[in-house]
C-alpha cells in the first residue's frame, strides 16, 4: 500500500521481491492517488509486481479490497509499506499457515523497531470501548513476554498478517467503512465470533518504521478516525449490552470533559439551570470538533452498522465471554481526566465483566 511513500515502498519492494522470486508469489502494489513519483518509480525499479493506480486515496482498508479482489493467491499477505522483512520472511509466513490447523484464518508475524531491538508487533490487547493497543510497545525485545509459535491472538496486525484468502474473505475481510486504524482488531474479534483463531508466528519478523504514513493524516484527522473505528467496532460486535452502555458512556464522559475544558466560550453548556443569564455557547477547540465528528458518522452511518451487527452476529459460534476470558478487555486511561472516569462508580457498575484495569505504561513506551 503506498501513499506517497516512494522512498519507503522502493525499500519494502526490494527486500520482498528478492524473497518473492525464491517462492513464485506474486507481489501487489496498490497505490492510493500518489504525487510524488512513486508511480513511476515503482514501475521502473519492479516491472514485475502486480501494480494497482487507485486514483485517490481509499485508505488502508481500500486499497487492500482492492487488492484482495484481484489476488489469485489462496493465501494473502498484508505488509505495510514502511517495513523491511528480515531474511526469510516469507518462507515463513508461508509455511505457518500452511502447517496451521484448519480453523486458523491468519497468522500475525513479529514487527519491531527498524534497530531490531525493540517491540512493535508481538500481539495486542483490547479495550473495552474498542481500542487497542500493542502489548510491550517499544519495551527492549528481550524483556517482553513474547507468545511462542503457534499461540493463540486476538487479532494479528495488518501491517505482517497472512490469511487464507477463502476464509478471510468468507469474514467480510477487513471492514471498508474503516479507511484506516483498528481494522485488523474488528477483523480479529469477528474471527473469534465465528469459531476460528488467529495465530503468532514470532520468526516471521519485519522492521517498521512506525507512522510513517499515518503521521501526514494529522493529529485530529486520525483522531475521528480512531474513535469513529472503535466505536463501531463495539456496536457491530459486542455481545453485551453492558459493554455497549460502557461505551458510550466513556465516549460522552470524554466529550463533556474536551467541552467543558477547552473551549472557553462554551461555558453556557455548564451553567446550572435556572441561574444566571443566557449566552451563546461556542465550540471552537479542534481536538473536541474530533469527536463530534467521529459521533456525527456514527449516527450519519447507524444503518449500514446495523446491518452489519446483524451480519456479524449471525456468525456466532462463540460467546464474548469465552472470547474474552482468554483475551480480557481493558480499561486503560489515556484522555485528560480517564484516571477519575475509569474509578467513577457508575462506570465500573457497566464494565463488562473480567474488565482489567492497567497503566498505559505497563502497555506501552512513548
Amino acid at each position: 500500500m503506498n501513499w506517497n511513500s516512494r522512498d519507503d515502498t522502493l525499500a519494502c519492494l526490494a527486500a520482498v521481491t528478492a524473497q518473492a522470486r525464491a517462492l513464485d508469489a506474486t507481489v501487489t502494489v496498490v497505490d492510493n492517488g500518489s504525487t510524488d513519483g512513486s508511480i513511476a518509480a515503482v514501475k521502473q525499479r519492479f516491472p514485475e509486481a502486480r501494480f494497482l493506480p487507485l486514483g485517490k486515496n481509499h485508505g488502508f482498508t481500500g486499497g487492500l479490497a482492492a487488492a484482495l479482489k484481484r489476488s489469485p493467491g489462496r493465501n494473502v499477505i498484508f505488509l505495510n509499506n514502511d517495513a523491511i522483512p528480515e531474511e526469510g520472511w516469507l518462507a515463513t509466513m508461508v509455511a505457518a499457515i500452511e502447517g496451521a490447523a484448519d480453523d486458523v484464518v491468519s497468522v500475525g508475524g513479529k514487527i519491531v523497531d527498524p534497530s531490531g531491538t525493540r517491540v512493535d508487533f508481538i500481539g495486542g490487547v483490547m479495550t473495552f470501548d474498542g481500542h487497542a493497543f500493542q502489548n510491550a510497545f517499544r519495551f527492549p525485545l528481550a524483556s517482553a513476554q513474547e507468545p511462542d509459535a503457534g499461540d493463540d491472538l486476538l487479532f494479528a496486525c495488518g501491517g505482517n498478517m497472512i490469511s487464507r484468502r477463502a476464509a478471510l474473505t468468507e469474514l467480510g475481510g477487513f471492514d471498508d467503512d474503516y479507511f484506516a486504524y483498528l481494522e485488523d482488531v474488528d477483523f480479529g474479534w469477528r474471527t473469534w465470533i465465528a469459531g476460528k483463531r488467529a495465530v503468532y508466528e514470532p520468526r516471521a519478523v519485519v522492521r517498521h518504521k512506525s507512522s510513517a504514513t499515518s503521521n501526514r493524516l494529522g493529529d485530529f484527522e486520525r483522531g475521528v478516525l480512531f474513535e469513529r473505528n472503535a466505536l463501531q467496532t463495539v456496536l457491530k460486535n459486542a455481545e453485551s449490552p453492558r459493554q455497549l452502555a460502557a461505551t458510550f458512556f466513556v465516549f460522552l464522559a470524554r466529550l463533556r470533559n474536551y467541552v467543558a475544558h477547552r473551549n472557553p466560550k462554551a461555558r453556557e453548556l455548564t451553567r446550572e439551570a435556572m441561574t444566571g443569564k443566557h449566552k451563546p455557547a461556542t465550540i471552537d477547540d479542534p481536538l473536541t470538533a474530533m469527536q463530534f465528528r467521529a459521533l456525527e458518522w456514527i449516527f450519519a452511518n447507524e444503518s449500514r452498522i446495523a446491518a452489519k451487527r446483524a451480519a456479524v452476529q449471525k456468525t456466532r459460534k462463540r460467546g464474548d465471554a469465552e472470547i474474552f476470558a482468554r483475551f480480557p478487555l481493558h480499561a486503560v486511561p489515556t484522555y485528560p481526566g480517564d484516571d477519575a472516569l475509569m474509578a467513577s462508580a457508575l462506570l465500573r457498575e457497566l464494565l463488562p465483566e473480567g474488565t482489567v484495569s492497567k497503566a498505559l505504561t505497563e502497555i506501552m513506551r512513548s
